[in-house]
């Protein structure tokens, strides 16, 4: 009985290991179209209402949904109380301390790119580089997706079968 029992638990701590482990990879996938949702909504707020850039990162904070608002939210009172000499340090500070993303190095240099620019050239240019920071943005979300198609199901089967091993090896 007492084996019985035991093995149960390994199998489902090692199955919901796999699930959690699959997860990320869902959830990078819903961080990466969230993020550019809050990009097209911090492009119109600059280049179409002409708001300045804290209050624009303020408004896009306000409609976006965590972790992603954290990170404009963030930004935005660092930027009031000019904590940091340019926006890049601002963003890359507000990366750094939100430690619950799904986001790989690539997804958050994109971003720290397109921060680089905020606000050094004139409508046409932050046009375009919106332009490019988003034509990179499906790039990366479009691999994220097949990355995500392909390992969900195998983290969780592989879950499942660890722990069914451990189990044959232990009886």
């Amino acid at each position: 009985m007492l084996k019985l029992i035991g093995s149960i638990v390994i199998i489902a701590a090692s199955t919901l290991g796999g699930f959690i482990y699959a997860q990320s990879f869902i959830n990078r996938v819903k961080e990466l179209n969230e993020m550019e949702r809050c990009i097209y909504q911090l492009q119109n707020e600059i280049v179409y209402t002409h708001t300045p850039l804290p209050e624009a990162l303020t408004n896009v904070a306000a409609k976006a949904k965590e972790p992603i608002a954290g990170i404009f939210n963030k930004t935005s009172q660092e930027l009031e109380t000019n904590i940091y000499d340019n926006v890049y340090e601002t963003f890359k500070n507000a990366f750094k301390e939100n430690n619950n993303l799904n986001l790989k190095n690539e997804d958050i240099n994109l971003i720290l790119d397109l921060s680089k620019s905020l606000g050094e050239s004139d409508i046409t240019g932050q046009i375009n580089i919106f332009s490019l920071t988003m034509e990179n943005l499906k790039k990366i979300i479009a691999q994220a997706e097949i990355t995500m198609k392909k390992n969900v199901k195998m983290y969780r089967y592989l879950g499942f079968g660890i722990g069914a091993m451990i189990v044959i090896m232990l009886i």
